[in-house]
């Protein structure tokens, strides 16, 4: 062997052996990088739900499930266009709950947290916080408007998480009594027939 030969011989060597590190360093690197979105993709899959939709139906989740041991008054508003909402807040987290219901009988559920909420200095609210910040006045608006206070309200009779994939309710509306079956991640009210008001909803899990 030559002394160019041997004089290269040690460093071809560690290339060699640093070669394949690098190569799983980069390879770690891609599959650390794909896991939220496959952990999303996952998400969209198993809730039934749009990928773009993922991480603020999750949210909606977390927040369902930090109030579900609190007692809710709901207040009804109707709109111009047969549609009701069901507002209320929970006293000690002052999480705001609504039940958006369509005359077709179809209803779905909305958290919005406190902490989303507008606090004086800040930027007004847009969206469905514009139609909460108008609920106050709602009663006072002449009939032309969009919004007036229905009836009555929503009373939940009893609810039970009983996992991720279920949550019931039972809710007296108008003096009748409901069982609802919720999927928690989208809000959707998927069952929703008449019992009797003693009816007791199920062990959560």
């Amino acid at each position: 062997m030559s002394d160019h030969s041997l004089a290269h011989a040690p460093s071809t060597g560690m290339l060699g052996r640093i070669t394949p590190l690098v190569k799983i360093a980069v390879l770690a690197v891609t599959v650390i990088g794909a896991v939220p979105t496959a952990l999303t993709a996952y998400n969209a899959w198993q809730y039934k739900i749009p990928f773009s939709e993922v991480s603020h139906r999750l949210g909606q989740y977390d927040i369902l499930a930090r109030n579900i041991g609190c007692s809710i008054d709901y207040k009804a508003i109707a709109t111009s266009d047969g549609m009701k909402v069901d507002v209320g807040a929970c006293p000690s987290t002052r999480d705001i709950s609504l039940k958006v219901s369509t005359p077709d009988g179809a209803a779905t559920y909305e958290w919005i947290a406190y902490n989303a909420l507008r606090k004086p200095g800040e930027a007004p609210p847009s969206g469905i916080m514009n139609l909460l910040f108008g609920v106050a006045h709602a009663a006072d608006a002449p009939q032309s408007a969009p919004l007036r206070m229905a009836q009555a309200g929503m009373e939940v009779k009893c609810q039970s998480l009983i996992s991720k994939l279920e949550l019931v309710r039972v809710v007296k509306e108008a003096g009748k009594c409901y069982r609802e079956t919720i999927s928690p991640v989208r809000g959707s009210v998927d069952e929703r027939k008449e019992v009797p008001c003693d009816v007791q909803c199920p062990a959560a899990s």
